[in-house]
């Protein structure tokens, strides 16, 4: 049997961060125990339910620190077609722990394609529910939610949705902490 060797700096590092850029991404699907609102208790304008108001270049609120580094994760979403986007991811790495100065961003890499089939926007949150193929072929639920002030929360979801409804998604997202979704 083969005896595996360490990795050298450079290729350490680079697993380093993709072990810390999987984490970011499964924190983004939800969960824990934040009591956010989902208007993040800013009784702020409702969103768009536009899909243009996706489009761009978003970074996680909330900062990861591990050990003497600190990471962001980077988001872009670009219109392809009246239903369609695509779906790139980067990270940002920090010297510090605090996330603060200029970082140096990895990626974006292209990582997939959502087809939304519906949106709908009320109380301070529009909802945009589609399908999510990976660049390897996988299909996911997804919901992509815009909380007041702009905030993109990604909602893991089933197909067909387990969360239909405005109200359904405006619950979902009390639970997500906003340190976990992306600001402009």
């Amino acid at each position: 049997m083969p005896r595996l060797r360490p990795l050298p700096g450079f290729a350490r590092r680079s697993a380093t961060a993709l072990v810390v850029l999987s984490a970011l991404a499964l924190g983004a699907c939800g969960g824990g125990g934040g009591d956010d609102t989902p208007d993040g208790g800013a009784g702020g304008e409702t969103p768009s339910a536009s899909l243009n108001a996706l489009a761009g270049d978003w970074v996680q609120k909330g900062c990861v620190a591990t050990g003497g580094q600190s990471y962001k994760k980077m988001l872009r979403a670009r219109v392809t077609g009246a239903n369609t986007l695509d779906y790139y991811e980067g990270v940002f790495t920090f010297g510090g722990s605090e996330c603060a100065g200029g970082g140096r961003l990895t990626g974006p890499s292209k990582l997939g394609t959502l087809s939304f089939d519906r949106s709908e926007a009320g109380a301070g949150v529009a909802a945009h529910w589609g399908v999510y193929r990976t660049v390897i072929g996988t299909r996911h639920g997804a919901i992509w939610a815009l909380r007041s002030p702009p905030l993109l929360c990604l909602l893991g979801d089933e197909i067909p949705s387990i969360q239909p409804t405005l109200s359904a998604v405006a619950a979902s997202l009390a639970t997500v902490p906003a340190d976990n979704c992306f600001v402009r």
